[in-house]
């Protein structure tokens, strides 16, 4: 049963200092859909205080990664209304109020132009709602940077004055924060603020289970977009690095995730980022889509290669193609020689072991019998499969010597969908001029 919370504010923190990583996108995900439970807010915070790295495309590149996924927000840029947006490159006057009021009360001091923070040795207890209780031993507890200068706040200083400001009540970070907590903790007593309860993700490893690496993964998020994973499969995939839902299910819309994601269900352990897994979620979310919102998934890499085909041709040939899966890039050369009839070499129409006589002798055969075949044999696949097996056994034929030569006929390629399944794409006049075709190049 999960846990209930009153006025829930989480936040994201990015820093646009380069492409919106899976692991951001992750932890963006999980704080999303622990706001939409609790009827909470998500704000959106651009952490651009590195102003030697801090890009715009890279802060763009963060909007259009989250909308892509279905991550909205509520407060930050981009948001309308009195709150955001929330930059911190805009936010100095804050920071040097704080540096300021601790100065003044004793709990700061200056050292060498650099302002850190006065700490007693205490005990810092963590209380986790992943790793429960945390403890860090009061001798690792040191005076700590916390500004550079006055007017040049570092990371600490900044993260807990925002929290504070923003009334945020839970923070959903990567693992790899955990050992800055007793910092911002240290912080946010001194300046006399709540702390807010804490959640730290594990961290995404590869396969080795090494920390995930450019080496070893594409971390970039985009780069999945390009590449032509539904944007669902993408939430499903990163739902399930590091969190167990407890059932046999594996399968999960974003509403889904909604209704039954539970932060309690986080394991400590790091997450193995498997493309494996990636890659069979896909093949399950592309059978779920209806064939024409599948069409328009696809268009944009049709358009830029230049591929046009009518709507229920098209249509047909990503029923063929989803079946064994795949990214939306690969479509365009998956579904080109639907689009127009291919260039054929005639030394590869023939079966292997078979004459270039014995290949136009079994593509005039197989010409016959899609001819015969009425049109409403030709709009069941599966009746078309079963009666052109059915006329090959009858004729006391070999198959390979027979559905070979057709195959290649009509798609021009050496690994293909079966002869009948491309026959129903193309149509009994399109299959019946193709295998035509390709007996002239055999005379």
């Amino acid at each position: 049963m999960r846990a209930a919370f009153m006025s829930v504010r989480v936040r994201l923190a990015p820093s646009p200092t380069g492409p919106l990583h899976v692991g951001t996108a992750r932890t963006a995900l999980f704080n999303f859909l622990f706001a939409r439970q609790h009827d909470g807010q998500l704000l959106l915070r651009i952490e651009d205080t590195d102003r030697e790295r801090s890009r715009p495309e890279y802060e763009q590149e963060i909007f259009d990664g989250l909308r892509w996924l279905g991550v909205s927000w509520d407060e930050g840029p981009e948001v309308g209304g009195p709150h955001g947006p929330y930059r911190q490159s805009e936010r100095g006057s804050l920071y040097r109020a704080a540096v300021d009021r601790l100065l003044r009360e004793g709990k700061a001091y200056e050292d060498q132009g650099a302002i850190l923070l006065r700490v007693h040795e205490q005990e810092i207890v963590v209380s986790d709602l992943v790793r429960g209780e945390v403890r860090f031993p009061g001798t690792e507890q040191r005076d700590f940077i916390i500004a550079r200068t006055a007017d040049d706040p570092l990371f600490h200083l900044a993260v807990v004055v925002d929290d504070a400001e923003m009334g945020v009540t839970h923070v959903i970070r990567g693992e790899d924060h955990l050992s800055n907590t007793p910092r911002h903790i240290l912080l946010q007593r001194a300046l006399g603020v709540p702390t807010p309860q804490y959640a730290h993700l594990p961290l995404l490893l590869d396969a080795e289970r090494r920390k995930l690496s450019k080496r070893t993964a594409e971390t970039g998020l985009l780069a999945y977009r390009e590449e032509g994973y539904l944007p669902e499969v993408v939430v499903n995939f990163l739902a399930l690095l590091g969190w167990n839902p407890k059932t046999q299910t594996e399968v999960f819309t974003i509403e889904d995730l909604v209704e039954h994601f539970d932060i309690a269900g986080v394991q400590k352990g790091g997450a193995v980022f498997a493309r494996a897994k990636l890659d069979w979620l896909q093949r399950v979310h592309l059978r779920t889509l209806q064939l024409p919102t599948l069409a328009q998934r696809v268009a944009p890499y049709l358009e830029r290669a230049s591929i046009r085909m009518h709507p229920a041709l098209l249509e047909r040939a990503l029923n063929i193609w989803r079946e064994r899966g795949g990214v939306l890039a690969e479509v365009p050369e998956a579904v080109a020689f639907y689009a127009a009839p291919p260039d054929l070499v005639a030394t590869a129409i023939p079966w292997r072991g078979t004459t270039s006589e014995q290949a136009r002798e079994a593509l005039a055969f197989a010409s016959g019998v899609f001819e015969r075949f009425s049109d409403e044999v030709f709009r069941n696949r599966e009746d078309l499969q079963r009666q052109l097996l059915a006329a090959v056994s009858a004729a006391k034929r070999d198959r390979g010597t027979v559905l070979w030569p057709v195959r290649y006929a009509l798609s021009g390629k050496r690994e293909s969908p079966g002869p009948a399944d491309i026959a129903w794409v193309l149509g009994k006049e399109e299959t019946v001029r193709r295998l035509r075709h390709a007996r002239t190049l055999l005379a």
